[in-house]
């Protein structure tokens, strides 16, 4: 049973709601407000109170009307996530709301709660409440003030990426400013008046000149940790382009699984790891990591089979590393870091990037990954797509003739065709294929050339 499929069935709650899809924008908007200032949830446009799907016409369009409403309405800017999804016979509009980070959030300076089944206009005690807990509320690490952080620190190649992709998702809304200074301000990375540690973090020209833990580590190990480095380097500069960096390490360094397929000649190679897989992994561990632990980078270590990408923290009370394989409600460590990851398309719908991953490992047939938990570190394995067995791809004459030979044994081209009943140019076709699997191996050129058989088996 899908996520969708369990809340339809559920019906509403504190925790969902749904809507019909003629419902103004204004009343969606307070919907999302009310869950913003509890537990979080998801708002499910073009849906009956009975969980009966109805549908949207020009379901995406409408979705990004929305977004566009709730960026320009809901204070402080929240971040959701808006998806659109097949449900019944229609598209469904899927509203993503972890538990707001800023409370209260309003509407016109009006404060909306969510209760029950319904949504409410706070009144002044519980206003007064929400507004109580956020001034008492101890700040992230990512909001503390960098003393002496000023714009020209910051990396101006950076700031025009961002913006640039900021716009090309249009999950931000139609204003998003020309001015770095104003760009930084609508991001919630200025508090009275100073740069964020968020801000060194994600746009710093030289973030380990301001904090010298702010880098990721890639460290590669020829067989266990026993054994040793093969290679071992540190990537640093912003948060998004060390990650992009990064993914380009990982996919040299971890290359390909091969194979060939029945009645083909030609090698199809696939990545080693599913890049989505890497991508996820690396940008949870930078989303989610305690900047506050100075004591170690996010680190990615590479096995011949199998890559840890480990970050310092740990998971939100009442999660576990289990609950990671399913369907949960996203619980954000360091919300304003995340928000410009989303709003750059670098995080996709809240409380599913799990369940996306797993199905992109599995698509290579690689095992399924494991997160793992300690005290002060969240760790992430991911195994790597298996060498397809040779034997399983050759065909019944080529095992027979390599076993009818011993390791050592030299041979033509038209030893083999005469032995298998083969073409001569068939021969060679099956040849190469033997060679690039390092069964045989080629000696000499042209009508000199011969093969020597190899001593590896065939499994």
């Amino acid at each position: 049973m899908t996520a969708l499929t369990e809340i339809l069935n559920s019906g509403e709650s504190e925790t969902a709601e749904f809507k019909a899809r003629d419902v103004a924008l204004d009343e969606l908007a307070k919907s999302v407000c009310g869950m913003l200032n509890q537990q979080g949830g998801v708002l499910l446009w073009g849906v009956d109170d009975y969980g009966r799907p109805a549908g949207l016409d020009d379901a995406e369009n409408r979705g990004r009307l929305l977004n566009d409403f709730i960026m320009g309405h809901i204070s402080p800017r929240p971040l959701v996530s808006i998806s659109v999804t097949e449900a019944g016979t229609g598209r469904v509009v899927v509203v993503d709301i972890p538990q707001g980070a800023d409370k209260p959030y309003s509407i016109n300076r009006e404060i909306w709660v969510r209760l029950g089944k319904s949504t409410l206009r706070a009144d002044a005690e519980a206003s007064a409440n929400l507004v109580e807990r956020s001034a008492t509320r101890l700040d992230r690490w990512e909001r503390e003030p960098m003393p002496g952080f000023g714009i020209d620190d910051c990396d101006s190649r950076e700031l025009w990426q961002a913006k640039a992709e900021i716009i090309g998702t249009e999950r931000f809304g139609i204003d998003v400013p020309a001015d770095d200074d104003e760009l930084l301000r609508r991001l919630y990375l200025v508090r009275s008046g100073q740069f964020t540690n968020a801000t060194v973090v994600l746009f710093a020209r030289e973030p380990r000149a301001w904090a010298p833990h702010l880098g990721l580590r890639v460290v590669s190990y020829g067989h266990d940790k026993s054994g040793p480095i093969g290679n071992d380097a540190t990537v640093e500069g912003p948060a998004v382009r060390v990650l992009k960096e990064v993914l380009g390490i990982l996919q040299q360094r971890t290359g390909v699984s091969g194979r060939f397929e029945r009645g083909r000649i030609e090698r199809r190679d696939q990545p080693a790891y599913a890049l989505w897989a890497l991508r996820e992994g690396l940008v949870n561990a930078m989303v989610r990591r305690d900047y506050a632990a100075m004591g170690g980078d996010v680190r990615v270590e590479i096995f011949p089979d199998h890559l840890s990408i480990q970050n310092p923290g740990r998971l939100p009370d009442g999660l576990t590393a289990d609950d990671l394989k399913k369907n949960h409600r996203s619980h954000l460590t360091n919300p304003d870091i995340a928000r410009v990851f989303h709003l750059r398309g670098l995080m996709e719908q809240l409380g599913t990037g799990t369940q996306k991953l797993i199905a992109a490992c599995r698509e290579l047939k690689a095992k399924t990954p494991v997160w793992h938990t300690t005290r002060n570190m969240v760790s992430l394995t991911l195994f790597s797509a298996p060498e397809p067995a040779a034997h399983a791809q050759l065909a019944e004459r080529q095992s027979r003739f390599l076993g009818e030979i011993g390791a050592g044994a030299i041979f033509r081209a038209v030893d083999y065709a005469q032995a298998t009943r083969v073409s001569e140019r068939q021969a060679r076709r099956e040849l190469a294929q033997l060679e690039a699997f390092g069964l045989v191996e080629r000696r000499g050129r042209g009508r000199a050339t011969a093969y020597q058989r190899t001593a590896r088996g065939v499994p």
